[in-house]
């Protein structure tokens, strides 16, 4: 079982917990510590220290997949098990996501939900059939890990991520990559018991318009698979299956026609829709409000990303 992870301390300590009580005993945990200085390392020497299956490895800051490949090139299993550090996996995990390995598949994802309901701008991931596989819960025979080349080395290159970039380090698109080059070559199988919960993370504005401009590599990751056109992830082939962004490119197309009474409508119908989003979760009604206008300039950056990303390779993804 491989974890990457760069000062989280407190969250890899919930990690080791939840893998210390997995039903499934064989196992060994390698961490990729990538260059940590607040003791991430040092928290997981411990566990070895205290007998539990745990060996840490050194990587010298150079992201999240290089890690991965480093943890996989530390070890010698015939079975390759992902997970995060954010994450805590129910105690059936790893026995879930072997049993399915054990009956023939070559890459098994489980299910990856919040561990509890997410405040306005509070991150955190989900995961089932999307066909994504994502990294925080994710199964592979070693062999057919191999035989697919692991994780695409050059992947962030064609998605247009500059050397040296937050982008680059940590990632994106090289899981859903090595899925689907295993998954057409071999047997793919979604474990629904191979349940992950994910940490909810607090609002931080700068990561979130980061992570959110990085889908400007969305139609690039379509365009090399296109199979997830036809999947959950998006309705009608073209759009993705998120909150509806229609209100954002009426009011654009509106503004850019000089429409004026036309794009005040549309934005009064994208700000009364962002409202019905934001009401049902939990929080203060005045948290709520205030998150508003940060979740106006989410929509218009993801807009803007999937645009700029839909002309510059050439394949639509809205």
């Amino acid at each position: 079982m491989i974890v990457p992870v760069r000062n989280r301390r407190a969250l890899l300590r919930k990690l080791l917990d939840g893998l210390a009580e997995q039903t499934f005993p064989d196992l060994e945990v390698i961490v990729v510590d990538d260059g940590s200085t607040d003791g991430t390392a040092q928290e997981a020497e411990k566990d070895a220290c205290e007998g539990r299956p745990v060996r840490v490895i050194q990587n010298t800051g150079v992201g999240a997949y290089a890690g991965r490949r480093a943890g996989v090139a530390a070890s010698d299993a015939p079975f390759l098990a992902f997970t995060d550090s954010d994450c805590v996996p129910v105690p059936g995990w790893l026995e879930a996501g072997v049993a399915a390995l054990d009956s023939g598949a070559d890459v098994v994802n489980g299910d990856t939900r919040p561990a509890r309901p997410l405040a306005a701008l509070e991150r955190s991931m989900w995961s089932g059939e999307e066909g994504l596989y994502p990294t925080c819960n994710v199964f592979y025979r070693r062999e057919a890990y191999d035989r697919a080349g692991g994780f695409d080395e050059a992947a962030a290159d064609r998605f247009g991520f500059p050397p040296g970039s937050t982008a680059r380090r940590m990632g994106f698109g090289e899981d859903t990559l090595l899925g689907w080059r295993v998954r057409r070559a071999g047997t793919a199988v979604h474990a629904p018991d191979a349940l992950v919960h994910h940490e909810v993370l607090p609002p931080n504005l700068a990561d979130r318009f980061r992570r959110t401009w990085m889908m400007v590599a969305f139609p690039a990751l379509f365009r090399e698979v296109p199979e997830l056109r036809s999947g959950p992830l998006v309705r009608h082939r073209y759009v993705l299956n998120t909150p509806d962004r229609f209100p954002v490119y009426a009011t654009a197309a509106a503004l850019l026609t000089r429409r004026r009474a036309t794009a005040a409508a549309t934005a009064a119908w994208w700000a009364v829709a962002r409202v019905r989003d934001v009401r049902g979760g939990p929080g203060t009604r005045a948290a709520k409000l205030t998150s508003l206008p940060a979740q106006v300039a989410l929509d218009a950056l993801t807009t803007g990303a999937l645009v700029v990303g839909s002309v510059r390779f050439r394949t639509v993804v809205l």
